[in-house]
């Protein structure tokens, strides 16, 4: 555009009755004005409005002032006079030539091509204006606008500026659920964020401050740089104060920041975006650390519930924006996550959450058809009857039975954890689990009953010929199930010597070994 009844789409008007700027719908008024006093040029794609009189530059985001979002500032960001010592464009002998020039009239007539200082241009903008989109369009280096970034994010985090923070993440989740490509490139990014996010393992003695990004940064390509994506917004916002506040014990701040993730969270999943792995093992980490036990227990019920009714609606050919697990990259990563933190020793987490965190971790296991995992992670947790009733489900299918065994499920480790579960349950509740289990190993692997001779160590302290010279311990060979073999019977569990029996004979195991 250009002064007068302008050319091109004219953006500007100048009206010098009024002693103001029209651009577009808006004014800048009260300015010290006449025709040779204002110019009007491009730097940096903003529209500068020079008033030489008032000695103050407006710089105009025309990306800004055609956008429909309420939240972005549309008004101009004024730029007052130079810091004393600096050559001033207001200056007689400057003169603007657009679009971006400035020549000096003295001596030999220097031209100069300009270009705008962001730090003093982001200076002159109110603290809780949202100007990312304003930052993300810039030339810069992307290490300058993310710092401007991190520095506005702080400060609002700072001031507990919810509303303002929430305003902030509407627009960057509009902006990036405008931007395809910047989906595509999260959706495998912010797998590497997942351990981080989990917080599993947080060396709180490590150096984190609030000017620097979470591990080395991931810089999105050129064809999405004007969104922020989920990947950034972990590793610059959330993750950076996150850690801070767990190594400083502000529990107060890490509720906050708790809530800021959940907003975000869901400001996504309104704009039918997926949110991350990384994204959603942080809430369910910073909902467990800050103790909200009622609230964890229903996003974990709400998740399970959106995926039955997803599948549901995709088994009927109905049209849905949400994805199943199995359509989510790291999805698989994501689960066996979940089993960490549920069987996390150094954290002691309600029964009850533990039980969904193993419930949700095992249907997102069994989506993304990783079964054998599934079934090693519920026997870490000591889930022997789910693990079990696990490959119960799967038993028909040949395939699936040989790719658990063949991970590293295999008999005896369904028997070590029956053994140490067993401890916790009356006489009776063992004998039965015993059952249940060797009931189930005869259709899941019934080569563990197979006898085989080998060599075991057995005791002599009953040897009537036994003297002070002789060992109490030698190696004879005997038979027995391979199972008998590997895994020692726990003898101790059962009083009564006939169920003892009994169940030794059932699993294979010799008499003449204890």
């Amino acid at each position: 555009g250009s002064l007068g009844n302008g050319h091109g789409i004219g953006l500007t008007e100048l009206d010098c009755d009024s002693t103001c700027i029209r651009v577009r719908q808006h004014k800048i008024e009260n300015l010290s004005m006449n025709a040779e006093s204002v110019s009007v040029g491009a730097i940096d794609n903003l529209l500068c409005i020079i008033s030489g009189g008032d000695k103050v530059t407006h710089f105009i985001d025309v990306a800004d002032i055609f956008s429909d979002d309420r939240r972005v500032p549309r008004e101009s960001i004024k730029v007052r006079e130079l810091a004393e010592g600096d050559v001033s464009i207001y200056d007689e002998k400057i003169s603007f030539l657009a679009p971006s020039y400035f020549l000096n009239t003295e001596d030999q007539g220097l031209l100069y091509q300009v270009g705008i200082s962001l730090p003093l241009v982001v200076k002159s903008v109110p603290p809780k204006d949202c100007i990312i989109p304003f930052l993300l369009r810039r030339k810069a280096p992307k290490d300058t606008i993310r710092s401007f970034i991190m520095e506005r994010f702080s400060a609002l985090i700072k001031d507990k500026d919810m509303p303002s923070l929430k305003k902030w993440l509407g627009v960057i989740a509009k902006l990036y659920a405008s931007n395809e490509k910047a989906i595509q490139w999260d959706n495998e990014s912010t797998i590497s964020l997942l351990s981080k996010s989990s917080l599993v393992g947080l060396d709180k003695t490590a150096d984190v401050n609030l000017t620097s990004t979470v591990g080395e940064v991931m810089i999105p390509d050129s064809s999405c740089v004007e969104a922020l994506t989920q990947t950034e917004v972990l590793q610059m916002i959330l993750l950076p104060h996150v850690m801070t506040a767990m190594k400083d014990g502000r529990n107060e701040k890490l509720r906050f920041v708790s809530s800021l993730s959940i907003h975000y969270l869901i400001e996504l999943e309104r704009l039918c975006q997926i949110p991350c792995v990384a994204l959603e093992m942080l809430v369910i980490t910073l909902l467990l650390k800050t103790g909200e036990k009622d609230e964890l227990a229903s996003f974990l019920s709400a998740r399970e519930t959106q995926r039955t009714i997803t599948k549901r609606r995709k088994q009927l050919d109905l049209s849905t924006r949400n994805r199943l697990y199995s359509e989510n990259p790291g999805a698989a990563a994501f689960a066996e996550t979940l089993f960490l933190i549920a069987t996390n020793s150094e954290a002691e987490h309600p029964s009850s959450i533990k039980k969904q965190l193993i419930s949700l971790a095992t249907i997102i296991s069994m989506e993304v058809g990783s079964t054998s995992v599934a079934v090693k992670c519920l026997l870490t947790a000591d889930q022997v009857n789910d693990a079990i009733t696990l490959c119960s489900k799967r038993s028909k299918a040949n395939k699936e039975t040989a790719e658990v065994k063949g991970i590293g499920s295999q008999a005896k480790d369904f028997f070590r954890v029956a053994a140490k579960t067993a401890k916790v349950q009356n006489e009776s509740d063992r004998c039965q689990s015993f059952y249940h289990l060797y009931c189930f190993l005869k259709q899941y692997d019934p080569a563990c009953f197979e006898l085989d001779k080998r060599k075991v160590k057995v005791s002599r302290m009953d040897d009537k010929y036994n003297s002070a010279f002789r060992k109490d311990i030698s190696t004879v060979v005997v038979e027995q199930s391979v199972l008998a073999h590997e895994v020692r019977f726990p003898d101790e569990l059962f009083s009564s010597p006939h169920h003892c029996r009994r169940l030794r004979s059932m699993f294979g195991y010799a008499e003449s070994v204890k």
